[in-house]
């Protein structure tokens, strides 16, 4: 490692990188200096802490190599409230097992993977799955062009249809090896979700936090001027919130069109590329740690109310579905299935009905997130320590997560209010 610089927190991880970049460059780490830096900014990621190592050569001081090293938290109590060991080995699973199955069904449709498939995931080129020792080494994405979508703009309706049929084409890859290879992802149909797992755990303090969100969310409902919204939203709030979301995720409810799903669709969880006029033209998916298996509407909702403005869903609402279940059509054709069968746009259509009440229930719990400043937001230590609090004496009496300010309240409950007129007007609650 070069002199003076952040190191990562244990030899084990050190060693790990060390193995990553003699692999990738085929030869001795002791031809290179590792530079370590803090990888990500504050509000950027809320389930690891990330570090950017930059491998240059010792001699003639040329950039070889950049990568991205995930770690879980370091603090026990981090570890625990975050669910880091689950967590991990779930996202290394993706990058171990899941993806390679999908880039090898698509190489034996004579598909170029890399050109028109599905691909849109980061290279990963080690994960660690034995406790307390969890991580996964990827490609620096930054390094080739992508970057994050600032959360405080506005997307654009071309960054959503690029994120629809991205989402398209993940998708059809999974229903069209669950119609002739259902045996090779046999695990993921018995896949606890994460919300289960959580719910699960001695002590848990999940029902405190749910329901400080169902406190939080009808504090800014009690403000709706519109009467009828406000009736309906209230009334849906009357209901238990673990089991309004267990009735989104049931797998028995959404066969037989479950299908593996990314689990945390949302703008700090990909990265775009950019045409010179600074329109999208490429993008790739992050943190794969709350894979699920449930209906595809669970990403498309998670993603369209907690990222997009209402003017954006008012002028294209209807149009990211058509742009969505054109593309899981057309690419699952290809893949040698039949839309008709495996996800019909009627299908999608009625578990959008069904389903679609998971956008305002993820609303509420990530717009608080999604809208904070830098400022406002403490560190995963600081995170952790607030949610092992909730639901006893020691609550401070601000929520989990709830990092919402002066500064950025009004903007909080806005995004809040107008997911809840969609709700309503849409016929989702």
């Amino acid at each position: 490692m070069a002199a003076n610089q952040t190191k990562l927190p244990s030899e084990i991880y050190e060693k790990a990188l060390a193995e990553v970049v003699e692999k990738q460059l085929n030869n001795s780490i002791d031809n290179y200096d590792i530079t370590i830096s803090a990888g990500s900014s504050k509000g950027d990621n809320y389930l690891g802490v990330i570090y950017r190592a930059q491998v240059k050569d010792k001699v003639t001081n040329e950039n070889k190599l950049n990568l991205i090293v995930k770690l879980p938290p370091q603090n026990e109590v981090s570890r625990k409230e975050m669910f880091a060991g689950e967590f991990f080995k779930r996202e290394a699973g993706f990058y171990d097992n899941v993806y390679p199955i999908y880039e090898q069904f698509q190489k034996d449709k004579g598909i170029d993977v890399e050109n028109e498939g599905f691909h849109q995931v980061a290279n990963c080129y080690k994960t660690l799955t034995e406790e307390p020792n969890e991580g996964l080494i990827f490609d620096d994405l930054k390094a080739r062009g992508f970057d994050m979508f600032d959360r405080f703009k506005e997307v654009t309706k071309e960054h959503v249809f690029l994120v629809m049929r991205t989402l398209g084409k993940f998708h059809a890859v999974f229903y069209a090896i669950k119609d002739q290879k259902p045996e090779v992802l046999n695990y993921y149909y018995t896949l606890k979700d994460s919300f289960k797992i959580m719910s699960e755990t001695e002590n848990s303090t999940l029902p405190a936090y749910y329901s400080s969100l169902k406190k939080q969310t009808i504090k800014v409902v009690e403000k709706c001027e519109d009467l009828e919204v406000k009736e309906k939203v209230m009334k849906y709030l009357e209901n238990d919130y673990s089991e309004l979301i267990e009735h989104c995720l049931s797998r028995e409810k959404s066969e037989p069109y479950t299908a593996i799903c990314h689990g945390d669709c949302w703008n700090n969880n990909m990265l775009f590329m950019n045409n010179e006029d600074g329109s999208p033209k490429d993008l790739r998916f992050l943190d794969f740690q709350i894979i699920r298996y449930a209906t595809p509407v669970t990403d498309l909702v998670y993603y369209i109310f907690g990222c997009t403005t209402k003017s954006l869903r008012d002028k294209h609402y209807h149009e990211f579905f058509d742009v969505y279940h054109a593309e899981l059509s057309s690419y699952m054709r290809r893949l040698g299935s039949d839309p008709e069968v495996m996800y019909p746009r009627k299908a999608l259509d009625d578990q959008l009905k069904t389903f679609g009440q998971f956008g305002l229930l993820m609303a509420m719990m990530v717009l608080p997130i999604f809208t904070s400043i830098p400022e406002d937001i403490p560190n995963l230590d600081e995170i952790a320590e607030s949610f092992s609090n909730l639901g006893t004496e020691n609550e401070t009496g601000a929520s989990a997560f709830n990092f919402t300010s002066e500064k950025t309240y009004d903007n909080f409950s806005k995004r809040l209010l107008d997911v809840c007129h969609d709700m309503c007007s849409l016929g989702y609650i």
